[in-house]
């Protein structure tokens, strides 16, 4: 009998306002206390969903001795209140710790975890300062919605939002008020419209989506109407909130994540300004994966086109045994154990790696575009070189609105729509619009362990338009795989001035942090052009960019690259130095 797990399902605890949240308790026999775990999720309650495809099994932390408290949050499922992401989260998660503590099978140490949103949820209750607070885990996740959730570099993540507005129109249906002939309706046309997702992220505009009107999804127009940073994206910025972080956070995310940049602005940012000890016990796992790859039943090892081995596995297989020895460490302090630092799984050569920093000890290396005039676009002829070119003339090629380079693969969450992880870009540099700069063929490694960036010199016919940069693993039987990609917008970069068609910019893309090593046999290649569709919205290069209404607006702009001594093009990688 003391081996029992206990399910109290239904209670309704209330918040400072009265609404109530729906919550789901699971405990060892008997009265506790026992130290509990917090985790508020936006998905279902079902015993299935909690316990075989998110990251923590509760009954497992319940057989290490653990209260599980599982709450629904506000507007979703039974939970009472309206929803809208992002904004409640602080306040709600504040309101459920009081709860808890105020139990009496709660011994007064409490750790949070989550993935994707209930981890933003997560963040959002150890932000809120209480020492009873005592470990965080997050998995897949973002501190500041507006900087790689909503926009990346200021650009609209179009597929993923779009993606993500529809299914959570999908969950408001139930709460419309409205007769049930029109309930059945938006329900039709919400599951039609995501099963026919790849046309409809084409739409232009891209605010024309009548399915998620009335009431269905209205963040998505208030996302579009807050296009860069303000109070609106301010006031939901936990990484402003960082020096009142104490309590320790263990980090995992995968190399091919959507919200890769996010973990390692959370690491940057608790390591340097938190409050002990988070500070200085800050934990992060990086592994070869993609976001998907987390909510599965059964652990995966696969990233696209790749295959990492056992050894790499993700799903709660992985992230069910680091919460709980987390936990262990920190919330039932059963060692004193130094367990901060970063561990990650180098690419290439296919091992984890344990440093106590990131990035390791590195330099940065820097590979410069060149190429005869033109031929990086026309003919893919470009190459990297570690010697910066003489004079040489531009490559120069048109990107078209109506027909923008395509996304393959990459770090994407767009269900219905495509793909996330490596795949073979060998169908994207076919394009006369993708101007591609490669190396030599390697005879030694190239161990990238850090910051990956893109520094170009560009020019524009059109008013408006963006810069796209990839990484690319040449391998010797002529896969060219994806590592890392970004984008720049003119108008975002230089807000102040207007773009004069012709006019040389120097602009830097950033490409997040990598771990990959390019082997001996194999090439590094930079894919450079004017679009990720539909990762990102299409710029339509004219000044207000896809707020116009109709494709017909758009039009076709003749791009430049330049790559000489006085405009050195550049691919920036930061290379590890080994003894």
């Amino acid at each position: 009998m003391e081996n029992l797990v206990h399910i109290e399902r239904g209670h309704f605890v209330p918040m400072a306002d009265g609404t109530k949240l729906v919550t789901d308790v699971y405990h060892p026999a008997g009265d506790g206390p026992w130290p509990t775990l917090v985790f508020r999720v936006r998905g279902s309650l079902s015993t299935g969903f909690i316990t075989h495809v998110l990251m923590l099994n509760p009954v497992l932390a319940v057989e290490r001795g653990y209260a599980v408290v599982i709450q629904q949050v506000r507007g979703r499922g039974l939970s009472e209140g309206e929803w809208y992401p992002f904004f409640n989260e602080g306040s709600d998660g504040a309101d459920c710790v009081r709860w808890v503590l105020d139990q009496s099978w709660c011994d007064g140490r409490i750790g949070t975890y989550g993935t994707a949103y209930s981890a933003f949820s997560a963040l959002e209750l150890v932000a809120q300062g209480f020492d009873e607070v005592k470990a965080c885990t997050v998995l897949g996740t973002n501190a500041n919605p507006y900087d790689n959730w909503i926009y990346t570099s200021e650009c609209f993540e179009l597929g993923w939002n779009v993606y993500w507005a529809y299914m959570l129109g999908i969950e408001s249906i139930g709460r419309l008020e409205c007769s049930d002939e029109e309930r059945a309706q938006s329900k039709s046309d919400l599951s039609q419209a995501i099963i026919d997702l790849p046309d409809v992220v084409r739409r232009l505009p891209i605010s024309q989506h009548p399915e998620l009107r009335d009431g269905v999804s209205p963040c998505y127009e208030d996302w579009l109407e807050h296009s860069s940073y303000d109070e609106y994206w301010d006031s939901i910025n936990i990484l402003k909130k960082a020096p009142q972080i104490s309590a320790p956070i263990l980090s995992i995310v995968g190399w091919h994540d959507n919200f890769l940049k996010s973990h390692f602005d959370l690491y940057r940012k608790i390591t340097s300004v938190g409050a002990e000890p988070g500070r200085s016990n800050h934990r992060m796992v990086v592994g070869p994966w993609e976001h998907a790859s987390y909510v599965n039943p059964f652990s995966t090892s696969a990233n696209g086109v790749w295959n990492f081995g056992l050894e790499a596995s993700s799903g709660v297989g992985l992230s069910g045994a680091l919460v709980l020895d987390w936990m262990d460490r920190w919330v039932k302090e059963e060692t004193n154990d130094k367990v901060s630092g970063v561990r990650y799984w180098q690419m290439g050569e296919n091992h984890w790696n344990d440093v106590d920093v990131w990035p390791p000890s590195s330099v940065e290396t820097c590979w410069y575009l060149s190429s005869e005039s033109g031929a990086a676009a026309m003919r893919n002829e470009g190459e990297l070189a570690l010697e910066a070119p003489d004079q040489q003339g531009a490559d120069v090629f048109e990107y078209d609105p109506a027909d923008p380079t395509p996304t393959v693969g990459g770090k994407i969450l767009m269900p219905f729509i495509q793909l996330a992880g490596v795949y073979d870009q060998t169908s994207v540099e076919e394009r006369s619009d993708v101007a591609c700069y490669t190396s030599p063929v390697l005879t030694e490694s190239v161990v990238v362990t850090g910051p990956v960036k893109c520094v170009l010199w560009v020019s524009t016919s059109a008013q408006d338009t963006d810069f796209t940069a990839k990484l690319v693993d040449v391998e010797p039987n002529g896969i060219a795989a994806n590592l890392a990609d970004g984008i720049v917008r003119l108008s975002k970069t230089f807000p102040k001035h207007v773009n004069h068609p012709g006019t040389v910019r120097e602009v830097e893309i950033d490409l997040w942090d990598l771990g990959h090593t390019f082997l001996p046999g194999h090439q590094i290649r930079l894919e450079v052009a004017s679009a990720n569709f539909p990762r990102f919205d299409r710029n339509l290069n004219i000044i207000e960019g896809s707020g116009f209404p109709s494709i017909d607006d758009a039009v076709t702009a003749t791009q430049a690259v330049y790559h000489d001594a006085d405009r050195p093009s550049r691919l920036l990688l930061t290379v590890a130095t080994r003894a």
